[in-house]
């Protein structure tokens, strides 16, 4: 761990004092916690940023596009969770390893979530493939005709993307759990100006709107997974883990991955399933309100962009501090992560928000949509600086110790009951259309804050064995 370092602050003062009484371990310094934290931290917000250019891009083809888009997020962003949920077993499982310094063992741990994340991709692949057209004529038929058919375009091109998407983020995971965001970072920005710039050309330039979309991010994905295959397993790089181990299975491991990624892929079937059931009755909203529900999460992400980062890096710190059997120590940099995490919020929303009319200027919106992006942006905003972080941070440190049941079942029940339900009650009986949807999303991260703090302050979350 010691190729990661952090240098900006004076050696002697008040700051270096500060963050070596709270952040430095026999474990960690904080110039290597905040080493790793740098690069996370840019590679979220700039993953965010072209996400977000891109999608004014597609908002400028049409208004239909971007409902098209909008409406079948909750589905890409269910698949690309399953996969993460995957790479996140693999973390924990590295991460551990490494803690431990077995370093053979955390060589085929590797080799074996990239394995893992491969077939997981080949499966959705084939079922997407199969049911797009009938899936999206079934969840969206009150949408307009145009809309479903782009939509179905869209989750198929999207389909096909997974296979090379799925080569990158298992290399992602691994060098996360070993602490390398350097070159995860690097990778992100290559994947990302060619999906910008490939974007620009078949929308700005050809025009071909849906077709222009699906093309940018198949040819950036299919060049990232090319890279992080090599990267990783390269003589020069961080690991050189054996081509082999990428291409069989071994059991032992598998095991040990999926006892962190199943109830967590569960979770994020289930979780964002019931987003699906709120894209379906947003669906039936005006076209107003579902291009600012689009919008306002496109550009919404920029804002716990930070705090995304804080729980990656989260499942690194104290994974490795459980593989190497220091429980108080796991305890301690849980705490710091959640400190960091609130604080990364809290200043995303006094940087960003000052830039929002910029921001907004991007996707050149309707002025009715307009007025409504803003009230929903307000609505997360309230929350945000006070409760992500015990609501989202904290998960990470229960899954880096093992404790992936209880995290994925109360996660579960959240969802479905507060923002599915309530969310229901308040979008439609109630009146409150898109702004209903997005104050349950505040709710649920005040209950989750709670329960999970609870848990945390407890002893059961890190009496888990994973390797």
């Amino acid at each position: 761990m010691k190729s990661t370092h952090f240098t900006p602050i004076q050696p002697g003062s008040r700051t270096d004092a500060w963050l070596s009484r709270h952040f430095d371990s026999a474990q960690f310094s904080y110039q290597e916690i905040f080493g790793m934290f740098g690069p996370l931290l840019i590679d979220q917000f700039f993953m965010y940023l072209i996400g977000m250019l891109t999608t004014s891009m597609i908002s400028s083809s049409s208004q239909e596009s971007v409902s098209a888009v909008s409406l079948v997020s909750p589905l890409t962003y269910m698949i690309i969770a399953l996969s993460n949920a995957v790479a996140s077993g693999g973390t924990v499982v590295v991460a551990q390893y490494k803690g431990k310094g077995d370093q053979e063992k955390m060589r085929r741990a590797a080799g074996q979530v990239v394995f893992a994340s491969f077939m997981v991709a080949l499966a959705t692949c084939t079922l997407l493939l199969v049911v797009s057209d009938s899936m999206v004529n079934w969840m969206f038929g009150t949408a307009d005709a145009v809309i479903r058919e782009k939509a179905t375009a869209y989750t198929i091109g999207f389909g096909i993307s997974l296979i090379p998407f799925s080569l990158y983020n298992g290399v992602f995971a691994v060098l996360r759990g070993v602490g390398d965001t350097k070159t995860c970072l690097r990778l992100t920005v290559i994947i990302n100006l060619i999906h910008l710039f490939a974007s620009m050309l078949f929308l700005n330039v050809m025009k071909l709107d849906i077709l222009g979309t699906t093309l940018s991010y198949n040819i950036a994905r299919l060049i990232g997974g090319g890279v992080a295959v090599y990267l990783l397993v390269t003589p020069q790089g961080r690991l050189t883990v054996p081509l082999r181990e990428l291409v069989h299975i071994d059991w032992n491991y598998q095991k040990s991955i999926f006892q962190i990624g199943i109830p967590f892929a569960a979770e994020q079937i289930f979780f964002n399933g019931g987003s699906l059931i709120v894209q379906s009755y947003i669906s039936g909203m005006s076209n107003a309100q579902i291009a600012a529900n689009a919008i306002t999460n496109s550009s919404f992400g920029l804002f716990y962009s930070a705090g995304l980062s804080v729980s990656t890096l989260t499942i690194t710190i104290v994974g490795q501090c459980i593989g190497a059997g220091d429980i108080p120590l796991a305890k301690k940099y849980g705490k710091r992560m959640i400190l960091l995490g609130s604080i990364s919020c809290l200043a995303s929303v006094l940087i960003l928000g000052p830039l929002l009319p910029l921001i907004l200027s991007l996707y050149s919106p309707h002025a009715e949509t307009l007025t409504i992006i803003y009230q929903l942006i307000v609505i997360g905003a309230i929350p945000l600086p006070f409760v992500w972080a015990l609501s989202n941070v904290t998960p990470s440190i229960l899954r880096a110790a093992g404790d992936a049941n209880f995290t994925s079942i109360f996660s579960l029940l959240t969802m479905w009951v507060i923002r599915v339900g309530l969310g229901y009650l308040a979008a439609v009986p109630l009146g409150l259309g898109i702004h209903g949807v997005w104050i349950s999303m505040g709710l649920e991260w005040v209950v989750r804050a709670v329960v999970f703090s609870i848990r945390f302050c407890g002893n059961k979350w890190y009496c888990h064995k994973v390797i």
